[in-house]
């Protein structure tokens, strides 16, 4: 029986950050959070005011990105209509206009999933 780790990849999520980002005036470091899966949602804080992201999902090999512009409290959110297996690995990055960055790497959806050879 596969158990869903949505809980556990979104408090993940939420504590990555790029290693050499600044911590922005707000005090907060850039990240990103998955907030749904279906369909697929994500929200970046810590973000420059109005600042311009680029948004990258990297799913089963393809890439897929979206554009927007982080509020006046430096937060966004987007999302892709994709499909997740319930093994499939993805990455994330967020690069916005103002020097802000933030990524996830390799996380799975589900934790019984065989782990990388």
């Amino acid at each position: 029986m596969m158990r869903i780790a949505i809980t556990t990849v979104v408090g993940a999520l939420a504590v990555v950050g790029s290693a050499g980002a600044t911590i922005e005036a707000g005090g907060q470091r850039p990240a990103l959070a998955v907030t749904d899966t279906r369909p697929f949602e994500v929200r970046g804080s810590g973000f420059e005011p109005n600042e311009r992201v680029q948004v990258l999902l990297t799913l089963n090999g393809g890439q897929r990105w979206r554009s927007t512009v982080a509020t006046s409290a430096g937060v966004f959110r987007v999302e892709f209509r994709v499909s997740m297996g319930a093994c499939s690995r993805f990455t994330m990055q967020a690069i916005g206009s103002k020097g802000s960055r933030a990524r996830v790497l390799a996380l799975r959806k589900h934790l019984d999933c065989d782990s990388p050879s």
